[in-house]
């Protein structure tokens, strides 16, 4: 009995050690994956966009599907113009390999998602390879094997193109056994990469994609994309290497789908209206609505939200649909029908718009473009000097193009991709019409909100950091660093691309000017310390301004910082 009773505890020892073993090990292998930064790019966290309706692109899904899954097709490319609906396909065939464990990983690009790495390239390669080990379990113990490698505790400050061999590529050769090519194909999806930046951007990387090549056989690839340049290239040249890549081109998708696509999304987006106005149109009349949407599904979306938009205006939705059915000069494509809003929300007949609304539009509007991260109102309004009710009033009027959220904190964002190149654009129109367009693409117009919004906060002591001597109250700086972190989420756009926004020929000129006093300010209070403080990191002068040949000191004895212009 006695016996007994010991070799039961010594098994129960033994499995006790053993579970704990396992589970120290999962959480060593979950903390080494964690490292690595990766962005919210998997198709469950698209925001603007959603799937395609029940029973519309049926047949492009089945397509893809069907040249997905046969053996030899590395790459399958989904191409079409602005606006033709590539990313609900997209996101419909993820979600159907999702279903069937044949999705390994997946990432959908969004320019207007800006500092999310939605927008660039960087975090592309760390991203798909968090996703492909949450995928596989053999993936991830190979991946984690290099990354306890010394010369890999860096990883992610290498090239791309070594971070895709590192991360991707080499795991997967240790698993040929692994990844048979007698099972069904696993497919990552690749979904609007024109939005991952300029053309340099693109072209580097479709280099990146192009190295899939080197995985099993068993993976393809799917990619959706506008038909740009860099990506024929990138085509023409895994052809010339004997891959196949075939192709669907929603641009020479037969009409009649198209417009069916464009009828269901009219008709289901306007039904709460129906049901609401007990009224609808008739069969002709919702055929005409989707025709004059020009078989773009982008065009449908924007013309559901301003419906509903006007109808909350006093407007009843019959009007509302027998104005769209009644438009003169009605817009022949995207760029006309976001001109066509504009004009509307802002001007009447042909008057120009009101000199205080253009100014306000040119601030706002032009923020949401080109900002490096999404603003919300609240900021806008510090920022700005405009009152929350002010900045809503300037951007309710076109929310069938922008997302103006309920509350004052969340962040505000455009629909869609096509309204920030368009804004960003050549004018169209006429000569009143120009003031709609942000030439400033760096932004160089909210430098100088920018800087006297900090240097307000320094006046007012907000932040509480000895700026002068002397500097060892240990009471005031324990008090700083209990709220450091609450200073640095606050502040943190400014913080983080004030320099940015600096017009370095403002910033420099011989001739005296606000942003120059403002700037002057900023380094004579000494209010550039209490800045590297809630920055916590180095200051790093930006290319902008290292062409017009500026230096920085740093003095060891009280840490105080001088900007040179080199004559």
């Amino acid at each position: 009995m006695k016996n007994y009773l010991n070799n039961a505890i010594h098994r129960f020892e033994l499995r006790s050690l053993t579970f704990i073993m396992l589970r120290t090990g999962h959480t060593s292998v979950q903390s080494e994956i964690s490292k690595l930064k990766r962005a919210p790019a998997e198709h469950l966290y698209v925001k603007s966009k959603s799937k395609c309706l029940p029973g519309t692109r049926d047949w492009i899904q089945e397509s893809l599907l069907m040249h997905l899954k046969e053996a030899g097709n590395r790459f399958v490319w989904l191409r079409g113009s602005p606006g033709t609906g590539k990313t609900a396909i997209s996101m419909s065939v993820a979600s159907t390999l999702k279903e069937q464990g044949m999705l390994a990983a997946s990432f959908f690009w969004d320019k207007n998602q800006a500092g999310k790495g939605l927008d660039s390239i960087e975090l592309f390669p760390s991203t798909l390879a968090c996703q492909l080990a949450s995928f596989n379990e053999d993936f991830k113990l190979s991946l984690v094997k290099r990354l306890r490698q010394p010369d890999l505790v860096f990883v992610q400050d290498l090239p791309l193109d070594k971070q895709i061999n590192t991360l991707m590529i080499e795991p997967m050769r240790d698993l040929k056994d692994v990844w048979s090519s007698g099972k069904d194909h696993i497919v990552i999806v690749l979904d609007g990469l024109d939005e991952c930046g300029d053309h340099e951007r693109l072209g580097s990387l479709m280099e990146l994609v192009l190295a899939f090549q080197e995985l099993p056989p068993i993976f393809s690839v799917l990619v959706s994309s506008r038909p740009e340049p860099e990506v024929i290239s990138a085509r023409d040249e895994a052809r010339a290497k004997g891959h196949v890549i075939l192709c669907e081109d929603l641009d020479e998708v037969v009409w009649e789908e198209g417009f069916q696509t464009v009828r269901c999304m009219v008709e289901e987006g306007l039904q709460h209206l129906f049901d609401k106005y007990s009224w609808k149109p008739d069969e002709k009349e919702l055929d005409a609505l989707a025709w004059a949407c020009r078989g773009l599904p982008v065009m449908a979306s924007i013309r559901v939200r301003d419906a509903a938009m006007q109808t909350r205006r006093g407007r009843t939705l019959q009007s509302v649909c027998w104005e769209l059915l009644n438009l003169t000069d009605a817009p022949t494509n995207l760029n006309w029908e976001y001109l066509r809003i504009l004009r509307r929300a802002y001007t009447l007949d042909s008057s120009d718009i009101h000199p205080d609304v253009a100014k306000k539009y040119r601030l706002v509007v032009g923020a949401i473009v080109v900002a490096h991260e999404p603003m919300n109102v609240s900021f806008m309004s510090q920022l700005f000097k405009i009152s929350e009710a002010e900045i809503r009033a300037t951007l309710e009027p076109i929310s069938s193009i922008v997302n103006l959220p309920l509350e004052d904190a969340e962040d505000v964002a455009l629909y869609h991709a096509t309204v920030k190149e368009f804004l960003t654009g050549e004018p169209i129109g006429d000569e009143r019409d120009k003031v709609f367009f942000i030439d400033d693409v760096q932004g160089y117009f909210f430098g100088l909100p920018l800087l006297r919004l900090f240097n307000t906060h320094c006046e007012q002591d907000t932040f509480g950091i000895p700026t002068n001597p002397p500097f060892g109250d240990e009471r005031i700086w324990k008090e700083f660093l209990m709220k450091k972190d609450d200073y640095r989420g606050r502040f943190r756009y400014v913080i983080e691309y004030l320099y940015k926004h600096l017009d370095p020929s403002q910033l420099f000129s011989q001739e005296s000017n606000e942003l120059q006093n403002e700037f002057n300010s900023f380094i004579t209070q000494k209010y550039i310390l209490t800045f590297v403080h809630i920055k916590d990191s180095y200051y790093v002068i930006p290319d902008e301004l290292l062409q017009f040949g500026v230096s920085i000191n740093y003095s060891s004895d009280a840490c105080l910082m001088s900007f040179l212009i080199e004559s």
